[in-house]
């Protein structure tokens, strides 16, 4: 199928049940109606509200998680539990490492990106076990056998928000809990404290930091290298605990192209992958620095629009134009931030 001519199927396939997947599904079944039959792949069975998975160490909060099979039917699509080990754009076709190749009209990648760890010997926020590890660092250091924590941004691509709660969250519940003495710092790439929500919103959250009692330094170096060997001052890190994200990269799918070093997606500004005939791409996985669930509805929103209009719905398709909406999670009182994205430290080249 390409642009000027018209479809020879209806089959549109997503790939990932994160957000920017369910979203794809939902939009397009929203606009297209029945002008596409979808088809949904993922390896897992659930979705899961991974921003409120931060409040859960602490007790104030908990993940729901929704059945991928049962969101599936409710919209009329096929569901496929398999995961992906390429993409055959010429033939059309989805080649899943655990099942039989699965065929497209159109293909909407959205499998999210690779998780790693930068640093041993460090939580690594969002990895199997680090709720229960943070749990036990707060039991730790409300009895007093540990005294300092740092916690660490290991680059600038991703989402560094969650950093800033579990620190924000640490310190919140060691003053509930009459705890004096800890020393907390959270070490960051950035010149200012999350600066990517503007100059107003950094302030802000420059208070709640230093009223809080942490330390922040600025432009640490703490990026690491591509084999995971940390490029900053490790005196810097010197803590009883180190609490950091992973370090993201592209889902390495065959057959897709990837930038280099990272290996995400290039997209075009309607989320047309680039290089491939009828293949979209959206969400963590696609070449846009800031990896966060409402960039990746955006995302989503803009593909499946796109998506729409080429099987004849009545859509005029706009292209992606980031809007950064944050609510900082502090034990206390939330912060709402407001972004419009204008100048993305782009480590990983915008589209």
């Amino acid at each position: 199928m390409t642009e000027a001519n018209n479809p020879i199927s209806n089959d549109v396939v997503i790939v990932g049940g994160g957000v920017a997947g369910l979203e794809a599904l939902l939009a397009l079944g929203a606009l297209a109606g029945d002008r596409v039959a979808l088809t949904l792949i993922s390896q897992c069975d659930w979705f899961a509200d991974r921003p409120m998975t931060v409040a859960e160490p602490f007790g104030l909060g908990s993940a729901t998680r929704h059945s991928l099979r049962e969101i599936t039917e409710e919209l009329g699509a096929k569901l496929v539990h398999a995961s992906v080990a390429g993409v055959d754009a010429d033939a059309h076709r989805v080649r899943c490492a655990d099942g039989p190749d699965v065929a497209f009209d159109t293909l909407i990648l959205a499998s999210g990106a690779r998780l790693r760890a930068p640093f041993s010997d460090a939580i690594t926020f969002g990895f199997q076990g680090s709720g229960q590890a943070v749990r036990d660092m707060l039991a730790r250091l409300r009895s007093g056998e540990a005294q300092s924590v740092a916690f660490v941004a290991p680059a600038m691509t991703g989402w560094l928000l969650p950093l800033y709660e579990l620190a924000l969250m640490t310190a919140h519940e060691l003053a509930r809990s009459n705890v004096n003495g800890v020393h907390l710092r959270l070490l960051s790439p950035e010149d200012r404290p999350l600066a990517l929500f503007g100059e107003r919103d950094s302030q802000s959250i420059e208070r709640l930091i230093a009223s809080a009692g942490i330390e922040f330094v600025g432009a640490a170096f703490t990026e690491v290298d591509d084999g995971g060997s940390m490029n900053g001052a490790p005196s810097e890190m010197s803590s009883d605990y180190i609490v950091t994200l992973p370090l993201l990269s592209g889902p390495g799918i065959a057959g897709v192209p990837a930038t280099h070093p990272h290996k995400f997606i290039p997209v075009d500004e309607y989320g047309r992958v680039r290089g491939l005939a009828d293949v979209y791409a959206a969400g963590d996985a696609v070449d846009f620095p800031i990896k966060q669930g409402g960039l990746a509805a955006q995302q989503a929103d803009t593909v499946a629009a796109h998506v729409a209009a080429r099987y004849g719905a009545a859509v005029d398709p706009a292209p992606f134009r980031p809007v950064l909406r944050g609510m900082l999670f502090t034990g206390g009182e939330s912060l709402y931030m407001r972004s419009g994205v204008p100048n993305a430290d782009p480590e990983v080249p915008n589209a």
